[in-house]
């Protein structure tokens, strides 16, 4: 993380992210879900007196993640892609709402069309339509044998 304002840095040192305290709105109604940021000075001579906080609210994560997702380097998009993977109910749920996708979002219902047809598995063989026969059969059709053809006059 670095901190910097103009050509002062006030900090540069790896990020600790972690839940903060939810903020309550004015009218008591709302409760914002908050993460505070903090420096994690490796080399203990350069800790400021006073550490520098960082507190970002539900917004702020969400145009956050939005740039690393639609960042031009691929390295943060996988950042973000690893967080969620890494997260089994996370992942379950973007996966829930890819096969549950409103009829809204056809995007992702055509990727999601597209992906389960790529791994469902292929038959070796096709199968026949049972309703009505086959155009090209292997072999020619038998005769029934002698002792069933008079079975059906009698």
């Amino acid at each position: 993380m670095l901190v910097r304002n103009g050509e002062r840095t006030y900090l540069e040192a790896p990020a600790k992210a972690e839940p903060a305290d939810d903020v309550v709105t004015r009218d008591y109604y709302t409760q914002l879900p908050q993460i505070r940021l903090t420096g994690n000075p490796t080399d203990p001579p350069m800790q400021p007196e006073t550490p520098t906080i960082v507190t970002l609210d539900g917004n702020d994560v969400a145009r956050l993640v939005e740039c690393a997702i639609r960042h031009p380097t691929p390295n943060m998009r996988y950042a973000v892609l690893a967080a969620i993977w890494s997260h089994p109910d996370s992942f379950r749920q973007i996966f829930q709402f890819g096969l549950n996708a409103p009829p809204g979002l056809p995007e992702i219902r055509k990727i999601v069309a597209e992906e389960l047809d790529k791994c469902s598995p292929r038959p070796e063989f096709p199968v026949l339509n049972r309703v009505e026969p086959a155009a090209e059969t292997l072999l020619p059709r038998m005769p029934l044998p002698a002792h069933l053809r008079d079975r059906g006059t009698g």
